[in-house]
């Protein structure tokens, strides 16, 4: 049994299983939205739950009471510098005193239809993908997790992973992202404000003229939706000034559905 183990529990998110839980209960009082169908793919943001997880929360109550086969997250690399998409080849990620087990028969799918490799230093340290486990375990009805982080790639090469999914139905797509970084408030919402109208318009072009650490996931995703014919909506967009009183250098943060 080869497993991912915490990288980031009691930084990213409390270690302690209660205090995360009334950290999750906390936020998921807070969303509010009229939903208008079934996600087949979210954006979340990656940041400390104390920052992002609000905004977090929006997508992922979105997808509540929906079934899934498996939740498979697109995360940026943070850490590791590489070209390419890296299949995170475990068999299983612990996270939150939990086992989440890895679609081994989808990982190997979609890498083989696709071209993609394995690189396990790409997945060790990486906290993109697993800070969205939390809420995978409160949110998503799934029996499994795939988990795919990029480095240096054209994001057309994950679109095409992202068509596969949404033909075959069964799964949910996750993007894990933040948007700006350390630009003051005013100047933060402005570049944000593009990635979102860029989403809203399923216009790849125009989101990849904001900033965001993963914008080939959003590029990516937003081009397989509008290929699909999905409908985006945006649920929540802040930044960390609106959390903390320091508005000089601030992190975006922004969550979607493609229905």
């Amino acid at each position: 049994m080869k497993t991912r183990y915490p990288a980031v529990e009691g930084s990213f998110y409390p270690s302690d299983e209660k205090e995360l839980e009334a950290m999750l209960k906390s936020f998921d009082s807070n969303v509010r939205f009229e939903k208008k169908g079934r996600p087949r793919a979210i954006i979340s943001p990656h940041a400390g739950l104390i920052y992002s997880g609000q905004t977090a929360a929006y997508a992922y109550k979105y997808a509540e009471g929906e079934k899934y086969r498996s939740a498979v997250i697109f995360a940026p690399s943070h850490r590791v510098a590489f070209y390419g998409i890296s299949g995170a080849d475990y068999d299983e990620y612990k996270c939150c005193g939990k086992s989440f087990t890895i679609n081994r028969e989808l990982l190997e799918k979609l890498s083989k239809n696709n071209g993609i490799i394995s690189i396990d230093q790409a997945h060790e340290h990486e906290h993109s993908a697993e800070v969205q486990l939390p809420f995978i375990q409160k949110y998503l009805d799934v029996e499994s997790i795939v988990v795919f982080v990029y480095g240096e790639t054209d994001y057309m090469k994950i679109s095409y992973v992202m068509d596969d999914i949404i033909s075959e139905n069964k799964d949910i797509i996750i993007v894990s992202t933040d948007l700006s970084h350390y630009h003051p408030y005013e100047e933060c919402n402005r570049i944000d404000s593009v990635v979102a109208e860029g989403i809203k318009e399923l216009d790849a072009v125009r989101a990849g003229k904001g900033e965001a650490c993963g914008m080939p996931g959003i590029r990516a995703v937003i081009t397989s939706a509008a290929n699909k014919k999905l409908k985006p909506e945006i649920l929540d967009h802040r930044n960390s000034g609106d959390i903390i009183n320091d508005r000089s250098g601030v992190v975006g943060y922004l969550s979607a559905v493609f229905i």
